[in-house]
């Protein structure tokens, strides 16, 4: 009997620190599971966030274009593109334009490049109106519409028509004066004279450029009218005596 309740503890004792070893690993393969199985959320060293990461060179700062139908519509240093829709920004020295509105202050279009405007025509330049896209000249930009300059016309303006000159007037030449008068030289100056008529004398040139010498200068025969020599009146004097007659 006394054997028998030996056995009995010894089982016992046995039992007891076999189960609690085998509780025990039951227990541990729990916690390790239980902590294999935690949110990442927990751990402060691998936290990982909800969105995802945005990799690239975005630049979040710039703003979309916003659609345009007018300049006035746009920012300062922006300009409206018709054929677009967007503002852009303004075109500066030495590129190409189709307008004032599209170069940056201080510049104009001209001959379809943005260059440098005097004060003047900065200060005279007029804001391109809301209702839509025109020029100084008025040519009206649409979308999809194609510019072109307008031609540049030069008018000949016509040569002011001098007045004539009368008898006695001082002149340059026949042109000077009125009709029926020649310009002649009289002293040292040159005055409109009368055209010689049938009958009057007048001084018959034997050689070229004559004209120059003399200080009373007449004025040659009419149409129809040559200076020859009288023949009626014999003498000295009548030879060298010379009228207006008909050919």
């Amino acid at each position: 009997m006394r054997n028998m309740l030996s056995l009995l503890a010894v089982l016992t004792v046995y039992l007891a620190v076999w189960g609690g070893i085998t509780v025990d690993a039951q227990v541990g393969s729990v916690l390790r599971n239980s902590i294999r199985h935690l949110p990442a959320a927990s751990s402060p060293s691998d936290a990982v966030s909800a969105s995802p990461r945005v990799t690239g060179t975005v630049d979040s700062d710039a703003p979309p274009s916003p659609h345009c139908s007018a300049d006035s519509e746009c920012s300062i240093g922006e300009f409206c593109n018709g054929s677009r829709g967007v503002c852009l920004s303004c075109r500066k020295r030495r590129k190409r334009c189709a307008r004032d509105g599209m170069c940056c202050a201080g510049n104009r279009c001209i001959n379809g490049v943005c260059q440098l405007a005097d004060a003047a025509a900065v200060g005279s330049a007029d804001a391109s109106p809301p209702g839509g896209n025109t020029d100084v000249s008025g040519v009206a930009v649409t979308r999809g519409q194609n510019f072109t300059h307008p031609r540049r016309t030069t008018v000949l303006s016509k040569p002011q028509q001098t007045q004539k000159g009368g008898e006695g007037e001082t002149c340059l030449r026949s042109s000077d004066c009125l009709e029926g008068l020649c310009c002649a030289r009289h002293f040292w100056s040159r005055i409109c004279k009368p055209v010689l008529t049938e009958g009057q004398v007048c001084t018959r040139h034997r050689r070229k450029g004559a004209h120059g010498l003399e200080i009373f200068q007449r004025c040659d025969c009419g149409s129809g009218l040559t200076c020859r020599g009288q023949r009626e009146k014999p003498g000295a004097e009548s030879r060298n005596l010379h009228t207006c007659q008909p050919r």
